[in-house]
């Protein structure tokens, strides 16, 4: 009997002295299809929870002990280092949409999030390109083809602050809040501008008080992004009304994203558009779609001026990258 008890005995002290699963986790994470893979891996849908810098933000760990956390907001400074600026491909069939990556050292910048039935690929982007925290989230508008995916990213990052138009919803205003940005939701207009990581940004776009729209692809926030010379301008949905106000003192600037996705209401102001910004290259972000057959005129515009054109559905996304010197455009695969 006694024998037996002994046994019993050290059975239950090894039984309980193995790691519970919960131990292990930071080694591995979770797909949503129940795969299993390593941490700093990819699969088609990761859900991502442990460890994530949404839950880093409520100062607890894995293991719901208190950590140190420093403010989403700070970020190390590396002036001179390489801008990398990715228009994420998020379009298909009809869904145009946008998602953008704005990226120097340590600071990381995304402007919309895509549409919804985007939001797994956008967050699994922005873990793949080494983004820990949001220090700048931008909606640029209500469309749920840019900030479908915003609730997603919000679930997953940490976000120092938020930016957006005055135009909007209270749902949308009410979206925006849930994000749970750390330095809160500011509204951006026209002449604000702000620094960060030597990158300067101006908003050249919405109007402000009853100047503006009251429209909102023409009330989007439009950001005009210069570092060392360089020059990328983001236009998000502007159609020929706002761009009309925005060109006309607009300087040049090397890169420009197509407006409206390089689609119909984007290109009645396109001469004057291609005229006052003397592009050398253009993004289209969106879809292969162009239900307005509009587009190829984009292309033929372009080529008569020698204008460079890069869309996006062509590969995963469309990169920027400015070492401080001179810039490329690649087309992810």
């Amino acid at each position: 009997m006694l024998k037996k008890m002994l046994v019993l005995f050290v059975a239950f002290v090894f039984i309980a002295g193995c790691p519970s699963e919960s131990e292990n986790e930071g080694e591995k994470v979770w797909g949503e299809n129940g795969g299993e893979v390593e941490n700093g891996g990819t699969q088609e849908y990761l859900d991502i929870q442990e460890g994530s810098s949404s839950q880093a933000a409520s100062g607890t760990g894995g293991n719901g002990e208190d950590v140190e956390t420093t403010p989403a907001i700070e970020y190390s400074e590396d002036v001179n280092g390489n801008l990398f600026i990715y228009f994420i491909n998020v379009g298909y069939g009809d869904i145009q949409g946008d998602a953008i990556l704005v990226k120097k050292g340590d600071f990381d910048m995304v402007i919309d999030g895509g549409a919804d039935a985007k939001k797994h690929e956008v967050v699994n982007f922005l873990f793949e390109k080494g983004v820990d925290d949001i220090e700048v989230l931008v909606s640029t508008h209500e469309d749920p083809e840019h900030e479908g995916g915003l609730g997603y990213i919000g679930e997953n990052f940490r976000i120092g602050e938020v930016w957006r138009p005055a135009e909007g919803s209270e749902g949308y205003g009410q979206m925006l809040e849930s994000l749970g940005a750390e330095n809160g939701v500011k509204y951006l207009g026209r002449g604000d501008e702000r620094t960060f990581n030597g990158i300067r940004m101006l908003v050249r776009n919405p109007l402000l008080g009853n100047e503006r729209f009251f429209d909102s692809d023409n009330d989007a926030i439009v950001l005009r992004l210069e570092d060392r010379g360089f020059c990328t301008l983001l236009t998000s949905d502007i159609d020929g009304s706002a761009q009309t106000q925005i060109l006309m003192d607009s300087a040049p600037c090397e890169v420009v994203q197509m407006p409206w996705h390089g689609m119909s209401e984007g290109l009645s102001s396109l001469d004057f558009f291609f005229d006052k910004l003397e592009p050398e290259a253009v993004i289209i972000s969106g879809s292969s779609k162009d239900w307005t057959n509009t587009r190829q005129t984009v292309f033929n515009k372009a080529e008569l001026r020698g204008i460079e054109v890069y869309p996006n559905y062509e590969g995963e996304s469309a990169k920027v990258t400015f070492n401080g010197n001179e810039y490329s455009i690649t087309i992810e695969e």
